[in-house]
């Protein structure tokens, strides 16, 4: 298959950029047809059905709002007392207006909120700046009290597709968390993985900005949508996304823009130190698959200003009025650590790094422009290992050396591909990662100047780019065919495993018939379970058993003491035992564990407070009937049941321990009784022996 070239070299996207930012800078001042700031007379409200003056409707101002292709602006009115109070309770505006967005509400009250026309602006901006996944509202206009400026109402108008366009974006944010797990990374590491998901997965949009349609909104290029759903965004998106994730995953970050060179980037703290990020000119605007640049990777400002200057005759001031905003945990101070510029594993590399296992696999050029080396970095330990070199030269058509390596790296699951200028191959990481094994030449088809130059990403396909010039102007491509998500088949035992040695079970994948070998633990004995229960004999034990057992283990504890062997029941059925050997008042702890010739099962342990049993006695007086009995060791009080003839137990009395007993005059003669006290401390109860008796 073939695939038409759609991206502009970088330097003349740089200067595309401009325009395009700039078309949208004017369709957000002047709102194309509808300008910003439209005439108070497009909705007007009868004012003798409210408290207010005659409503009117404004259009929303949208200039400082990322997804619509805003930048961060200067708050006109943060001096004032309505601008401070909008910033105390941004938090609860942030809240309802972002959950009145996600059900698709079209009106919103704020009467009581306090807001005017001077701020509600910045209301609004801040709350959709900080939800960057709410990218289906087409405009928001308010309505405000003409005579006091008060705004009573915020609307809100959604794309046509708003509710397809939410779900859609929420199957790839939960894809995207599926695909990078952060829990064990570090923050530099954190922020590596995403600018890596970004610059190998979305290309730079160049289709220019849309007018701004008052139905329907603008499209997606500014926005996550357009990042994870469309592949496909400018700055604003790269940006938005990057601080979307980056806040889920706990690290302190904003969003930065430049009026002068009409750009989004990144900032992000490390270690208590900001450093600025720009996922977009890392990935150059003729996207090439599998590239990515790591020169704006967590530099100064001063080294960023200094690359922009560099990179344009157009910026020779570089990013001189950068703003920041939308920060997220703390307050942003100037740039200025350049510890991540020299000596880490990424400087250099312009190609995607994968992460897997705790380690990042990159490619890059060896000591002479001939070599190659793929080399693992760990985070851990700082240490990075070459665990796969090669010799290749990348030629002109006109029979030169390029002196340069464009070989490029691409994982899928356990299959690391590489490739050279002729070959396509892959290093099984799981198996041998100092062993590759060749899948394509393509010196079957091409003459020598015609190379391999690109693997990876073109939108949702993985490609493999053939061209005979490192721009790729004119290219082949072709799938690489690599396998995303094994299915594999039920997998066949080649090895039994046994108590003594471990097993094997083979397994393959229908998709694309990798097989994997994976070791079978040695078998073990079923963990058991105590279950402990106060007898007047003692404390009664039962647990599950094991039938491959010899029999079971059982281990006792007095209070914090340490576990001994109190008896070893044998045989694999017998599932209790009662210790006899115990004392009212104490908390005894036990533990079962099955055993047999070769091994021992494991425990769970159960902690049982002995109460032992309460014997009562009835004996008819002239009062009544007088119930006694002995104290009760371990007894914090007596629980007294009564039962009148045939019926049911009911308590009629409750007691200290140093009471004994019990006159119930309540009794009727020639009526039978019976009766019985249950001792008690806490939640935990002894047990009890009933005593009857006939009234007379």
């Amino acid at each position: 298959m073939k695939y038409e070239n759609v991206r502009l070299t970088e330097a003349v996207r740089r200067i595309r950029m401009i325009f395009v930012v700039g078309v949208i800078a004017a369709c957000v001042l002047y709102g194309g047809k509808i300008p910003a700031f439209a005439e108070d007379t497009q909705e007007q409200y009868d004012s003798s059905q409210s408290s207010y003056g005659q409503l009117l409707e404004q259009e929303g101002d949208t200039s400082g709002i990322l997804q619509f292709g805003g930048q961060i602006i200067e708050d006109e009115a943060s001096d004032s007392s309505e601008a401070s109070l909008a910033a105390a309770n941004s938090k609860k505006y942030e809240s309802a207006i972002v959950g009145a967005v996600e059900k698709f509400s079209p009106r919103l009250n704020v009467k009581s909120w306090g807001l005017t026309t001077r701020n509600v602006a910045n209301v609004v901006t801040t709350a959709m700046n900080a939800h960057p996944e709410v990218v289906y509202v087409a405009r928001y206009s308010y309505l405000y009290d003409q005579t006091t400026g008060k705004v009573v109402y915020l609307k809100f108008s959604y794309k046509p597709n708003a509710r397809t366009e939410k779900k859609q974006l929420d199957a790839a944010i939960a894809e995207v968390n599926k695909q990078i797990n952060t829990k064990n990374m570090k923050p530099a590491e954190i922020v590596l993985a995403y600018h890596e998901f970004l610059t190998s997965t979305v290309a730079y949009d160049t289709s220019g900005a849309k007018e701004f349609d008052p139905t329907t909104g603008r499209d997606h290029m500014y926005d996550m949508y357009g990042v994870l759903v469309k592949r496909s965004s400018v700055c604003q998106g790269y940006a938005e996304t990057m601080w979307y994730f980056l806040r889920k995953a706990g690290v302190p970050s904003g969003v930065a823009t430049s009026q002068y060179v009409n750009h989004a980037w990144n900032v992000v703290n490390i270690g208590g130190k900001w450093y600025h990020v720009d996922a977009t000119w890392d990935d150059p605007a003729s996207d090439i698959p599998g590239r990515s640049m790591h020169d704006y990777f967590l530099v100064s400002f001063d080294t960023l200003n200094s690359k922009t200057k560099a990179a344009s005759s157009d910026y020779y001031l570089g990013r001189y009025d950068t703003k920041v905003g939308n920060v997220w945990k703390g307050t942003y101070s100037n740039a200025t650590d350049k510890r991540y510029e020299k000596g880490q594993f990424w400087n250099g590399v312009e190609k995607v790094i994968f992460y897997r296992k705790g380690y990042w696999y990159s490619i890059k050029q060896g000591s002479q422009s001939t070599y190659y080396q793929i080399n693992k970095y760990s985070f851990s330990n700082g240490v990075n290992t070459t665990i796969f070199t090669g010799q290749d030269e990348w030629l002109d058509t006109d029979g030169t050396a390029l002196n340069k390596q464009y070989g490029t790296l691409f994982l899928a699951q356990e299959k690391l591909y590489f490739c050279t200028s002729r070959y396509v191959a892959w290093i099984d990481l799981e198996v041998n990662e100092r062993k590759a094994w060749a899948i394509y030449d393509i010196r079957q088809k091409y003459v020598s100047g015609v190379n391999i130059y690109g693997m990876g990403y073109y939108g949702n396909d993985v490609v493999i780019w053939v061209s005979d010039t490192p721009s790729c102007t004119r290219k082949d491509a072709y799938y690489l065919g690599a396998c995303m998500s094994h299915k594999w088949q039920a997998g066949e035992v080649t090895k039994q495993p046994t108590f003594t040695s471990q097993g094997s079970q083979k397994y393959k994948c229908s998709n694309c018939g990798y097989t994997k070998n994976v070791t079978l633990d040695k078998l073990k004995l079923a963990s058991v379970t105590v279950k402990t229960k106060n007898t007047g004999k003692g404390i009664s034990l039962t647990w599950n058993t094991d039938s491959r057992a010899t029999g079971y283990k059982v281990y006792r504890r007095t209070g914090k003491g340490a576990y001994r062997l109190i008896k070893t029941v044998k045989g694999s059925s017998v599932r209790s035992m009662v210790d006899r050997s115990v004392v009212g008042g104490k908390t005894y702890t036990y533990r079962v564990s099955a055993y047999n010739s070769y091994t021992k099962g494991g425990s769970k342990a159960k902690s049982q407070y002995y109460i032992g049993c309460t014997t009562a006695r009835a004996k008819n007086t002239s009062q009544g009937v007088r119930v006694s009995w002995k104290k009760t060791k371990g007894a914090a009080g007596y629980k007294i049941y009564k039962k009148t003839g045939s019926g049911r137990f009911k308590c009629v009395k409750v007691v200290k321990a140093k009471t004994t007993t019990y006159l119930d005059r309540r009794v009727k003669s020639g009526t039978k009784y019976t009766y019985f006290v249950k001792p008690y401390k806490g939640k935990t109860a002894g047990t009890y022996k009933k005593a009857s008796v006939k009234y007379r």
